[in-house]
């Protein structure tokens, strides 16, 4: 894919990003101000800001994908996708968290990262379903056909001999020690959706 090709398809991520983004800051302000207090959100309130943020990415995600896809169905194009959706849902949960301009109490926080780490990991189930609409993502410039992600998760294991902490951002972080990891032992590295996902599971105790 050349560079036209690719600043092209950036630039539309990037205003189809900023339009899906201010329209759920204004969405999220309404649900969060229907709460009487702004400290003292309540859990009902905090799930309506999670269902949102997964109705804003899910049609973002089709939005996408559909006008991507009329540039350019190259592996590249599907790279770019992957980068910027995770980065949106990304932006969305520090949105989500922030309630009303005073970040949530502990417990509404952690409701928060559960609900989202289920939208993440649905979100990425439907963004792969995607992946043979572009010709030759999979293996696309020799890497392996199977990622080690048995042994990526024992090198993020053992940077946590006390067990991987559940506090708000680890996902993140353990997505990009991975990618670290991946990039040092392969001189590449999976997906952000790949590497979201196997991050969640590890931080939900699920692998």
């Amino acid at each position: 894919m050349d560079s036209k090709t690719t600043d092209s398809i950036k630039a539309c991520l990037n205003e189809l990003r900023a339009k899906a983004l201010k329209a759920f800051k204004m969405q999220v302000m309404k649900i969060y101000s229907s709460a009487e207090h702004p400290v003292f959100i309540p859990e009902i309130t905090v799930r309506n800001a999670v269902k949102a943020a997964e109705d804003n990415t899910r049609q973002l995600l089709e939005d996408t994908m559909k006008q991507v896809s009329a540039v350019s169905a190259a592996p590249e194009a599907f790279t770019l996708i992957d980068r910027a959706i995770a980065a949106h849902l990304s932006d969305l949960e520090s949105v989500v968290v922030q309630g009303r301009g005073v970040p949530l109490l502990p417990t509404m926080l952690k409701v928060a990262d559960e609900k989202l780490a289920m939208v993440r990991q649905e979100l990425f189930r439907n963004l792969e379903t995607y992946r043979s609409s572009f010709s030759g993502s999979k293996n696309k410039g020799g890497a392996p056909l199977t990622w080690n992600w048995e042994e990526a998760e024992a090198y993020v294991r053992g940077k946590f001999p006390d067990g991987i902490p559940t506090k708000h951002g680890m996902q993140s972080k353990i997505a990009k020690m991975m990618a670290e990891w991946f990039s040092e032992t392969y001189d590449k590295e999976p997906g952000k959706t790949e590497l979201n996902r196997h991050a969640a599971d590890l931080v939900n105790n699920r692998r």
